[in-house]
């Protein structure tokens, strides 16, 4: 279980709605100040996740949030080998079904418009896809 700690935003529907407190290992780590992924951690807004919580817990609430490892494959591979995939097959059918001048020509562009269409949607879909297919954040406790 990979666990975080997070707070308590708001409580709505029976769910409750975290955010994390932390932005991963940076705070420890002595390179921060030229990692790139340190500098984007200060740029981009935490997001907030709803999450089914029987606990009995209120805003402002310092809890414990655990996510599976095994999850976290499943992730992995939505977010990076799907839009492979689509561009692959993308190009396929593209390939098989124009003639042979316009796919020489507008195969790259294809390929590139095939990919970024995925990722769009992937980004669209991100609720659904990985917080409800991929992965379930739980609370455990508090802290």
């Amino acid at each position: 279980m990979i666990e975080e700690p997070a707070v308590v935003t708001r409580i709505a529907d029976g769910q409750v709605w975290i955010k994390s407190l932390q932005s991963g290992a940076c705070g420890g780590c002595m390179q921060q100040a030229s990692c790139a992924t340190a500098t984007l951690a200060k740029w981009l807004p935490k997001r907030e996740f709803a999450i089914d919580c029987d606990l009995e817990l209120r805003v402002g609430d310092q809890v414990r949030v655990a996510i599976d490892d095994s999850h976290v494959l499943l992730s992995s591979l939505v977010l990076y080998l799907l839009p492979l995939l689509t561009m692959l097959i993308g190009v396929g059918v593209a390939n098989t079904m124009l003639s042979a001048a316009v796919s020489d020509n507008w195969l790259p562009e294809i390929a590139l418009s095939v990919l970024l269409l995925t990722f769009w949607l992937i980004h669209r879909f991100q609720n659904l896809l990985l917080l409800v297919f991929c992965f379930r954040p739980q609370i455990i406790g508090k802290l």
